[in-house]
């Protein structure tokens, strides 16, 4: 069976089809797999001008064609005298429809049908007029809570999808260790709140900072011991940002934050306030003092996100060689 267009998916309601518009994006395969195997029900899924679009099973051995009928118009196969009822056609809800249904052999099916007008055109189903109205429309329901289950299931899955996507988004985005951003996205990130800060001529500040003589907490106390370190002046970075600063960690031991509408005094003061209070804690289990360095840039007019950033790590080396724990300003 050829699979279905997606974006079509349907089900009876006090006798009437609609369209639900939430299932639009589901793989219809396992439903009309299932109704394939109804065997007695003809089920056509017809365009606006009844192209036929989709089938099962029972309305190719109805026509008794071992060519698909997709891209056939319906009222090709239809006596003549009964294509006009087709003229009429619903413009919401559905409306019965009786028809021969002719086959490649000139054998005629009388059909007693239900065709119903859903977004993208019909949906034709239809049974040998030997069983009563009532007969299918009980068939039809069936199926319908069939495939009802069958959604409910497929819906608890593409949530769960979701939920494992944004997982992951999540994940790609933050740096393993630290908890705050990483490399990545702070330069995705950046580049979002450059082009803003340069189209709405708003200050954005940019902050480097790298901790004081890393590599002898490394050598003296271990990785593990440097990790907690790192991790922790990560929480102090993240602690004094507000909710549109982004916080990261660049690589190593080097961060940087992000500092939204904020002018070079603020972004001073701001790394400052976290120089001086870097100074004043112990890290880790092992009481260490740390200290780190800060360069702050200003974004100028016209400045691209490589400038601002050599700047910012220019005046973070000026910092470092007047002496460490110190925070200096690029001209």
């Amino acid at each position: 069976m050829v699979k279905p267009p997606k974006k079509q998916f349907c089900w009876l309601m006090s006798g009437g089809l609609m369209l639900k518009s939430s299932l639009l994006e589901i793989d219809l395969s396992p439903v009309l797999d299932y109704l394939d195997q109804s065997g007695s029900i003809s089920i056509l899924v017809l365009d606006h001008e009844l192209f036929i679009k989709n089938c099962n099973h029972f309305f190719m051995k109805l026509i008794e064609s071992s060519e698909n009928p997709i891209g056939q118009n319906l009222k090709d196969l239809l006596l003549p005298e009964d294509r006009e009822m087709f003229i009429n056609l619903p413009k919401e809800g559905y409306q019965v429809i009786n028809y021969n249904l002719t086959s490649s052999h000139n054998n005629q099916n009388y059909m007693v049908g239900y065709l119903y007008k859903v977004n993208n055109g019909f949906i034709l189903l239809s049974e040998r007029a030997w069983i009563t109205d009532d007969q299918i429309i009980q068939e039809i329901s069936k199926l319908n809570n069939d495939m009802t289950n069958m959604t409910r299931e497929l819906n608890k899955k593409n949530n769960a999808l979701e939920k494992a996507n944004a997982q992951i988004t999540k994940l790609s985005r933050i740096d393993s260790l630290t908890g705050i951003a990483n490399r990545r996205y702070f330069l995705e990130y950046f580049q979002k709140v450059h082009a803003h800060a340069t189209r709405q001529d708003t200050p954005l500040s940019l902050v480097m900072a790298d901790l004081d003589y890393f590599k002898d907490i490394n050598d003296h106390f271990g990785h593990y011991t440097g990790d907690v370190v790192l991790k922790e002046f990560a929480d102090l970075l993240q602690n004094k940002s507000r909710q549109e600063d982004l916080p990261a960690r660049i690589g190593g031991e080097e961060f940087a934050v992000l500092l939204i509408h904020t002018g070079a005094d603020q972004a001073l003061t701001h790394a400052e306030r976290m120089r001086s209070k870097l100074e004043s804690m112990e890290l880790s289990n092992h009481n260490i003092k740390v200290t780190a360095c800060f360069g702050v840039a200003n974004l100028k007019d016209g400045e691209k996100i490589e400038e601002i950033m050599k700047r910012a790590d220019k005046a973070l080396y000026t910092a470092k060689n007047a002496g460490r724990n110190t925070v200096r300003f690029a001209t």
